[in-house]
């Protein structure tokens, strides 16, 4: 009963609206604005808000959550078929369909200067130094800080405190047996305090075979397991430690499949990932929609004509915000050479 009035909230408001709200955690904004009970917070709101922005409840952003709440409340979920590479992929068969891009891979940018007729000049730090007109910085945050402040009269920005980045862990095992799960969904660990512990590390599981086919090689299935930053942690050069808790909370999760998932189940690896995305709440540069902030100013300071920056940290941490920063900053370059 007490989401009615939460999604009779975000549906009546717009984004925009939603964003103009006093700014407040996600905890507070459940227990305190919502009344939500402490059961319904650590069973439900803990392991789904916290497998999407990455940390606690206490550190989200209450606008966030609105956002999403909206945006899983008006829409759907989905996955590209092929897999996430194929996001990556159009882009680049789009950009070399023009005939004039020149895309340079695995070589890391060291510094970004003003050349002395007024370009700029990217250093590589194994493919040499670039000279540009225009320069889109489309990096994490922390690493847009780093290049800017390299600049002559933006040597400030290194002094200023960096953004704080989230982390988390997946695992991902094949199998040839039917998957436990034949919904689309996402099962979240609902028990409570446990969540996250040693014994216990699994915050959410999905199939992602079941949403679709091409996941997973003909006749087989694909389980894909979220472990929080904590929960890494702790198992910091123990891969193999951590495949056996996994799997035997999955047995526990899925007892009809036990044997299949202990014996059988093929561990296809485990990524830890450092940066997954920007925290927002108390941060340096809180979430911004449509478009995020102007691309041509970076922590209150105009940037030099020439230079843009996009990122998830521009906008809101979301594959959409990503995206729609580097729109906003691709057509800034863009009308300058009209």
């Amino acid at each position: 009963i007490k989401t009615v009035p939460l999604l009779l909230h975000v549906f009546s408001n717009s984004i925009e609206e939603l964003f103009e709200e006093d700014e407040t955690s996600t905890l507070s904004c459940l227990t305190e604005r919502w009344g939500f009970s402490d059961d319904m917070v650590s069973k439900f709101f803990r392991p789904f808000l916290e497998g999407i922005y990455l940390c606690p409840l206490e550190e989200q952003s209450s606008r966030m959550f609105h956002f999403v709440m909206k945006m899983f409340s008006e829409g759907a979920a989905a996955l590209p078929a092929g897999g996430m590479q194929t996001v990556t992929d159009q882009l680049v068969e789009k950009a070399q369909a023009t005939g004039i891009v020149d895309l340079r891979l695995e070589q890391p940018v060291t510094s970004l200067r003003v050349g002395d007729e007024g370009n700029f000049r990217v250093t590589c730090s194994n493919a040499g130094t670039i000279v540009a007109d225009q320069v889109i910085v489309a990096t994490e945050g922390n690493v847009a800080q780093h290049l800017i402040s390299g600049l002559t009269g933006y040597e400030d920005l290194q002094s200023l405190p960096e953004q704080p980045q989230r982390s988390v862990g997946c695992l991902y095992y094949a199998f040839k047996t039917e998957a436990p799960v034949l919904d689309p969904i996402l099962i979240l660990s609902g028990i409570g305090e446990n969540r996250g512990s040693a014994k216990s590390p699994i915050n959410n599981v999905c199939f992602p075979s079941v949403v679709n086919d091409g996941f997973a090689p003909d006749g087989y299935s694909l389980c894909s397991v979220t472990v929080l930053r904590d929960a890494m942690d702790m198992y910091i050069g123990r891969e193999t430690e951590l495949d056996m808790v996994v799997r035997q909370e999955l047995a526990d999760w899925f007892p009809d499949y036990t044997a299949d998932i202990l014996e059988e189940w093929e561990f296809k690896g485990s990524y830890n990932i450092q940066n997954a995305q920007p925290a927002h709440l108390g941060g340096p540069a809180p979430a911004n929609v449509h478009q995020g902030r102007d691309c041509s100013v970076f922590r209150g300071k105009q940037l030099p004509q020439g230079i843009f920056i996009c990122g998830d940290h521009m906008t809101t941490s979301t594959l959409n915000g990503a995206l729609q920063s580097g729109v906003s900053a691709g057509s800034a370059a863009a009308l300058e050479l009209l």
